[in-house]
């Protein structure tokens, strides 16, 4: 594999190599977490869609993410470290790439751990595996809120950890409950997980980012649980806290994206030129 950044690969010096699959590690391992990686690759022909779980055999150390590339483009980009036309990699590069980078900055993050891949009989990378911390003490949103009932405290504790984002240069363009991890002490903060749908440069078209990313939350679950009126001024509360947020800007992508579909592409639209294409 041609890794797009090698300063990433250098970070992950330790490798292990089981049949056709080689995963990249930040330290060597001890004799379970071999064991436990080796029988994750010799299960995979089993399970042929994408699939986060904590590692078998592992009590607490290491959460996978794994996923066959599904078609001969990505699997080609993959392996020769190719980008997509609009720039991106593909998910799992990006995720790589984008929680390492999230990490070296202190931003509340699950740190990742390790990465690696399968290749076929020709060479070709077929599948991904991602190994981050396991948040043992973490709940995903919605789980949260299913046993605190509280939303306007979910509300609010991700709107914290968005501004801790931004704070450290990181735009997430897929933050919805699930991708916020909250810890059981309610003193602690929440830790953003799923990085591949991310940004690592501020944003030069704020307003309308923000607008994105607080209308997709909304629209992404926590619709069922609030009365629109009350988000809408929790958003401007938390608006309040970014400084001079053009207002005119804001309203409409906002508005869009509390009720449309706005596709990962669109989303790089809003970053990269401040427009949103809907459907």
């Amino acid at each position: 594999m041609i890794f797009p950044d090698p300063g990433v690969l250098r970070s992950f010096p330790a490798t292990l190599d089981h049949r056709n699959a080689r995963i990249f590690l930040t330290q060597e391992t001890d004799s379970s977490v071999e064991l436990a990686i080796q029988s994750l690759i010799d299960s995979r022909h089993q399970l042929p869609h994408r699939i986060s779980a904590p590692l078998q055999g592992m009590e607490s150390d290491l959460f996978a993410k794994f996923q066959p590339l599904d078609s001969l483009k990505p699997k080609l980009r993959v392996t020769l470290g190719r980008a997509k036309r609009d720039g991106a990699f593909d998910w799992p590069v990006e995720e790589v790439i984008n929680t390492y980078g999230a990490q070296k900055r202190g931003a509340p993050v699950a740190n990742l751990l390790g990465f690696g891949y399968r290749k076929s009989a020709i060479g070709l990378i077929q599948e991904f595996f991602i190994f981050t911390e396991m948040l043992d003490d973490h709940l995903n949103g919605l789980e949260w809120l299913n046993q605190s009932r509280d939303i306007r405290s979910l509300i609010t504790r991700s709107f914290d950890l968005l501004r801790a984002l931004h704070e450290k240069g990181i735009v997430h363009m897929d933050f919805w409950a699930n991708n916020v991890m909250i810890n059981f002490d309610d003193a602690r903060p929440a830790k953003a997980i799923d990085l591949e749908n991310c940004f690592l440069t501020p944003a030069d078209y704020l307003a309308e980012v923000l607008a994105f990313q607080f209308g997709f939350y909304y629209r992404r679950e926590v619709f069922r649980f609030v009365i629109e009126q009350e988000y809408d001024q929790l958003v401007m509360d938390e608006l309040s806290k970014y400084g001079d947020i053009d207002r005119r800007r804001f309203d409409s992508i906002y508005a869009a994206s509390k009720y449309e579909n706005i596709s990962r592409r669109a989303r790089r639209e809003i970053f990269h030129k401040g427009t949103v294409t809907t459907g």
